[in-house]
Formats: structure tokens, C-alpha cells, sequence
């Protein structure tokens, strides 16, 4: 009786294993399916008033300096929030 107690417990480790290794595939994949994907920018217009044709942008930039210019434009638009709210006209 106990060998068969044994092989059951063998089969459900690997019937376990099996599924965690399966799940792991799962998200790994689906990580780098979103990460090389483009995006589509609809047209449209600008705050000043002019027009933006639909393109196609690129989901990660390629510049070596791209971090840096986005953590500066972070500190800028933190630094200048009176600048991009919308004022009530009376």
C-alpha cells in the first residue's frame, strides 16, 4: 500500500510542476507580444491649433538619450502645472 501511496504523490508533483511551468510560459509571452507592438496615433489637433496627421509610433523609443529626456519632461510638467491647466473664462 504504501508504493501506490508514493506514485500517486509522484504524479500530482509533476501534474503541479507541469501547470507552474505552463503558467510561466504564459506570461512570459505575453510580456513580449505587448513590447514590440506599434501603436497608431489618430490625427489630430494640437493646443495651438494645428493639424496632426495619424502616424504610426514606435512603443519603444530607440534614442540612447530617451530616459533622460522623459524623466526631464516629468520635472518640467511638475514644475509648470499653471502653464497646462484649463482656465475659467468668466
Amino acid at each position: 500500500m504504501q508504493h501506490q501511496k508514493k506514485e500517486n504523490g509522484n504524479c500530482l508533483f509533476y501534474i503541479v510542476m507541469m501547470g507552474i511551468i505552463g503558467v510561466v510560459i504564459a506570461i512570459s509571452g505575453k510580456h513580449t507580444d505587448s513590447g514590440s507592438s506599434n501603436e497608431y496615433v489618430a490625427p489630430y489637433h494640437t493646443r495651438a491649433g494645428k493639424f496632426v496627421k495619424g502616424h504610426v509610433r514606435k512603443s519603444v523609443s530607440t534614442s540612447p538619450d530617451a530616459v533622460k529626456r522623459q524623466n526631464y519632461n516629468k520635472a518640467y510638467y511638475q514644475r509648470h502645472k499653471s502653464r497646462y491647466t484649463k482656465s475659467t473664462k468668466d
